[in-house]
């Protein structure tokens, strides 16, 4: 029972609509003296149909059907009045369909190209309409085709627009929330201002009627104002309003007459087609106006996203026009390095006033690389001075984003990013896997890599192997914390016997490294040193202690062996030293090697019993 209500519902509400305001229409055609004045059933039926779905076109127009056949019963018009009804209906399918197709319904008229649509559907589809009702008087009572051919095109035409003109501009979703806020401005009423507006259409009105002048034009301007001012649902209910009262008053014999000789219909053909002329105009520049607002709301949508984006990420934005070195920097940049928006220049100077000396060249590299068009956006690491004087670590990108007519980069548009916290978290990061955690000394994944850093940049340096003696039982009898005390006095001791250049590691419990670039005879001095310092005693509490060091010495030239084989070959030279009574130093014998570069190793006698697990140890 319910599946058929709705087409029930559908069917007589065509039957109604289509019957009553045919009725109406053809009251006002008596009215005119047998002339065709307004015709409101097509544009009705449109609407009705619109309204209840698509889907129940069918029904309503077979309502729309019946209710036709009542009417022309009663007119006892026969065949002509069933082919009259078939051309009107024809015209409300072509409507419907074509407006579903194009979506109006959804338009608003809101753009200028659904202004285009729906004047051209009214077009095409109230000239069929026309030519089958033109041809079927024609037929049935030998009136003239063409001129009943454009006066039923004229009637038709203009009777939908002054109908579906307010329809498509108020069905659209959301139409009442947009009539509020175009007659409220920022909280200012704006409906006196069309209450106005209406109060000059009206008084032009009774002007011309009192004065006997018609000049349709002169409404354009009102019109446009309320285009202008309030959109496309203001504009299409006034203009449509306004229409239908001046053909009203024409048909009442109230408007005045261009001439006296003219007949009804050509005064009606006359005053309809400035109409049209005066309502369609101000349709487009409202459209055209609604257009404009929505991308400005769009656009400032945007902004407000970008904004609170970019608040959010913690990033300032830069505006670079590079023709001329003028810049702008956004609130958010300033506040990155602490300033306010005054106390700095927005030009190219300021960045290079606050940017690092050693960030410079990289900076300008990179820059010159994308506005080359070498890479396709900038984007570098540098350090900034903050306003409280220290260097802060930023990321400033970027990209060319408007060219001259030249093709040459005329302006880059890019972004400031705070991240000393993750430089600082990196640095850590970077800190504990090239550094040993207890002493702060290079460890041995970063030992080897500037070794081979050295290696490849043609150095010549010494590569020394330190091994405490007899530190076992100061662990074994003092503790472990006892013993991290003494590894980072030695670490200290070690440290300070070194040049700025050279590199000293811990890489092992009681085993450290270094690399000293010095010649021979200096790498010897600094082996001297660094076992006088080492045994000198390290207090810890009310105990002292002392510890000796055991050094192996490698020479590192070109052609060298790579850090493996040479650790092997000093290693060789360090258990050399411990045979020997340990507190002294041996250096490697790294002269020989095989053709794959691997050294081959002829170690001294005294080694041997080291090597084999025989000799003296901690």
């Amino acid at each position: 029972m319910q599946r058929l209500l709705l087409p029930v519902t559908s069917f007589l509400s065509g039957a109604l609509v289509y019957g009553i305001a045919g009725v109406l229409g053809l009251w006002l055609m008596h009215v005119a003296g047998n002339v065709p004045t307004f015709w409101p059933a097509n544009g009705l039926m449109v609407v009705l149909i619109l309204t209840l779905g698509i889907n129940q076109i069918g029904f309503a127009l077979a309502g729309a059907t019946f209710g036709g056949l009542v009417v022309q019963w009663f007119l006892q018009s026969g065949p002509m009045g069933l082919a009259l009804t078939a051309s009107d209906l024809t015209e409300v399918a072509i409507v419907v369909l074509a407006a579903e197709r194009l979506r109006l319904t959804r338009s608003g008229l809101e753009t200028v190209s659904s202004i285009v649509a729906l004047v051209g559907i009214l077009s095409i589809a109230t000239a069929l309409s026309a030519l089958g009702a033109a041809a079927t008087l024609a037929w049935f009572r030998d009136i003239d085709y063409a001129e009943s051919l454009l006066t039923l095109w004229r009637l038709n035409a203009v009777s939908a627009l002054i109908i579906l003109a307010p329809y498509f501009a108020l069905v659209r979703p959301g139409w009442t929330k947009q009539l509020r806020a175009a007659f409220h401005d920022r909280g200012k009423q704006r409906i006196p201002e069309y209450l106005a507006i209406v109060g000059v259409l009206i008084s032009s009105v009774l002007i011309m009627r009192d004065v006997n002048v018609s000049m349709i034009s002169f409404f354009t301007v009102p019109l446009l104002s309320c285009a202008i001012r309030y959109g496309p649902p203001a504009t299409a209910v006034t203009g449509s309003i306004l229409s239908l009262v001046i053909i009203l008053l024409l048909v009442a014999g109230e408007w005045p007459s261009a001439s006296s000789t003219l007949s009804l219909g050509s005064q009606l053909q006359r005053i309809e087609l400035a109409l049209s002329f005066n309502t369609i105009p101000p349709l487009f520049v409202a459209a055209a106006v609604a257009g404009l607002q929505r991308a400005a709301r769009e656009l400032k949508q945007s902004q407000q996203r970008l904004r609170y984006a970019l608040a959010g990420s913690g990033e300032g934005v830069w505006d670079w026009c590079i023709a001329n070195n003028q810049t702008y920097f956004s609130d958010s940049w300033y506040a990155i390095l602490g300033y306010q928006r005054h106390e700095l220049e927005e030009t190219v100077a300021t960045w290079d006033l606050l940017r690092h000396p050693d960030d410079t060249a990289e900076n300008r590299r990179r820059i010159q690389d994308h506005l080359e068009g070498r890479t396709p956006r900038y984007s570098v690491e540098q350090r900034f001075r903050h306003k409280n004087g220290h260097w802060i670590w930023v990321l400033d990108r970027g990209s060319v984003v408007e060219f001259d007519a030249d093709g040459r980069p005329y302006r880059a548009v890019g972004t400031l990013q705070d991240i000393s916290r993750r430089r600082a978290r990196q640095d850590e990061l970077d800190r504990r896997a090239h550094h040993d955690p207890l002493t702060g000394l290079a460890n041995r994944a970063a030992l080897s890599d500037s070794f081979e850093k050295w290696s490849a940049e043609g150095r010549s340096f010494c590569f020394l192997l330190i091994d405490l003696d007899d530190f076992k039982p100061i662990n074994d009898r003092f503790g472990h914390q006892f013993g991290d005390h003494a590894l980072l006095a030695i670490a200290d001791r070690i440290r300070a016997c070194l040049g700025k250049d050279d590199v000293a590691a811990r890489i092992g419990g009681d085993e450290f490294a270094l690399l000293i670039q010095a010649p021979d005879a200096d790498a010897e001095i600094a082996a001297k040193r660094l076992i006088e310092r080492i045994s000198e005693p390290i207090g810890f509490a009310e105990s002292v202690v002392t510890t000796g060091a055991s050094i192996g010495i490698a020479r590192v030239t070109d052609g060298a062996p790579d850090f493996e084989s040479t650790y092997r070959l000093t290693d060789i030279a360090l258990y050399d030293a411990k045979a020997a009574g340990g507190s002294t130093y041996r250096k490697a014998d790294a002269t020989t090697y095989t053709d794959r570069g691997r050294p081959q190793i002829q170690a001294p006698a005294s080694a041997l019993p080291a090597l084999t697990g025989e000799g003296p140890a901690d």
